[in-house]
C-alpha cells in the first residue's frame, strides 16, 4: 500500500467538482448559448465559466503538486517517478501558458500525450490490485481513447490545410477507434456503479434513459421550428464533439458525450474514493488537448494509488479520507 500524503486543503472532491462545472460551461453550455439566449445571460456564462476555470486550475495545481511530491517521495516504482512526476509539471507549465492565450497545436499535442502517459503508467501500476482494477482500466481506456482522440484530431487538420481526403479519411478510422475506447471505458464504468452503489441497479438504467432523452432533444434542434431547449441541447452536444467526425452516427458521439457527462457526476459523489477517479477520468474523454481535463485526469491518475477502499455494497460517503494528500503516519 502506498503512504497517503498529510492534507489539510481544500477536499479532493470539491476540485473535481469545479474541475467538472468549469469544463461543463466553458465548453459546452457558454458557447451553446449564443443565438439561443439574451446577451446578458451570455455575459454572465462566459464570466462564470471564467472564474470557475481559475478556481479549478488553482485547485488542480495545488493537488497534483501535493500528489506529485509524495509520489517522488516514495521509494518504489523508481522509473515511474522519473516520467510522472517531468510530465505533470510539463502539464502544469502549459496550463499556465494557456492562461495567456489559447495552446497552439504542437503545444496542445504535447499536453495531451502527457496526460496520456501519466495515466497509462498509473493504470499499469495499479491493474494488478483486484480492488482497483475497474478504475485502472477505465483510467487506461480514457488515458489511450484521449490520446487516439489528439492525434486524428491534428491529423484532420493537417489534411484540412493540405486538402488530402485520404489523410482525413484515416482520421475518421482513428477518430472511431477512440470513440470505440471510450465506450469500452464507459460500460466499464456504469458496470461498477451498478454493482458498488446502493440501488446501483435502478440509477444506471435512469442515467441511461436521461442521456438518451437528451441525445433526442439534441437532435430536434436542427429541425425547422424546433424549441429553444432543442437547439440549446444541439450546439451544446455540437461543442462538445468540437466537430471531429467519425464513421459512426452523430448521434452516437453525442450519447457517449451525454452518458459520461452524467456517469461523471454520480461517481463524484456516489462512488466514494474510487468513483472520484472514474469521474476525473470521464470528465476528461476526448479532451485530453485541453488543459483542464488533462489536468482532471492527471488528477485522478496520481491519486489512484492512494485510494483507501471501502467494502463493497457499503455506501460510498465523502469525507475526510478524499482530501488530496495522503496521511504519512505508519499504517
Amino acid at each position: 500500500m502506498t503512504d497517503r500524503p498529510s492534507y489539510s486543503g481544500v477536499p479532493l472532491r470539491v476540485v473535481v467538482a469545479l474541475g467538472l462545472s468549469a469544463s461543463l460551461l466553458a465548453r459546452c453550455v457558454a458557447p451553446a448559448l449564443r443565438g439561443v439566449a439574451g446577451d446578458n445571460a451570455i455575459v454572465w456564462a462566459s464570466r462564470t465559466a471564467s472564474l470557475l476555470t481559475l478556481l479549478a486550475a488553482t485547485g488542480l495545481v495545488a493537488g497534483i503538486a501535493r500528489l506529485a511530491t509524495a509520489i517522488f517521495g516514495s521509494q518504489r516504482e523508481p522509473v515511474v517517478r522519473l516520467v510522472v512526476v517531468p510530465m505533470v509539471s510539463l502539464s502544469c507549465m502549459l496550463l499556465l501558458l494557456a492562461s495567456f492565450r489559447p495552446l497552439e497545436p504542437f503545444p496542445a499535442l504535447v499536453l495531451g500525450i502527457s496526460a496520456a502517459v501519466v495515466g497509462s503508467l498509473s493504470a499499469r501500476h495499479t491493474v494488478a490490485e483486484r480492488d482497483k482494477r475497474a478504475a485502472s482500466l477505465v483510467l487506461g481506456l480514457i488515458a489511450s481513447g484521449g490520446l487516439v482522440h489528439v492525434l486524428s484530431r491534428k491529423l484532420t487538420q493537417d489534411a484540412s490545410e493540405a486538402a488530402n481526403l485520404a489523410a482525413f479519411h484515416t482520421a475518421q478510422w482513428i477518430e472511431t477507434l477512440g470513440l470505440g475506447l471510450d465506450l469500452l471505458a464507459l460500460a466499464l464504468a456504469l458496470t461498477w456503479l451498478q454493482r458498488r452503489m446502493e440501488r446501483g441497479r435502478l440509477l444506471v438504467p435512469l442515467l441511461l434513459a436521461v442521456a438518451g432523452a437528451s441525445v433526442v432533444l439534441s437532435l430536434r434542434g436542427s429541425a425547422p421550428g424546433a424549441s429553444a431547449i432543442s437547439v440549446l441541447f444541439g450546439s451544446a452536444f455540437k461543442e462538445l464533439g468540437r466537430d471531429q467526425v467519425s464513421l459512426l452516427p452523430v448521434a452516437f458521439s453525442h450519447l457517449l458525450s451525454a452518458g459520461a457527462l452524467l456517469t461523471s457526476w454520480v461517481a463524484l459523489f456516489g462512488g466514494g474514493e474510487l468513483g472520484l477517479v472514474l469521474a476525473a477520468c470521464l470528465a476528461a474523454r476526448s479532451s485530453l488537448d485541453i488543459p483542464i481535463p488533462a489536468l482532471l485526469l492527471e488528477l485522478g491518475a496520481l491519486y489512484l494509488p492512494f485510494v483507501r477502499l471501502m467494502p463493497a455494497g457499503s455506501k460510498a460517503v465523502a469525507s475526510g479520507s478524499d482530501r488530496g494528500a495522503p496521511d504519512t503516519s505508519p499504517r
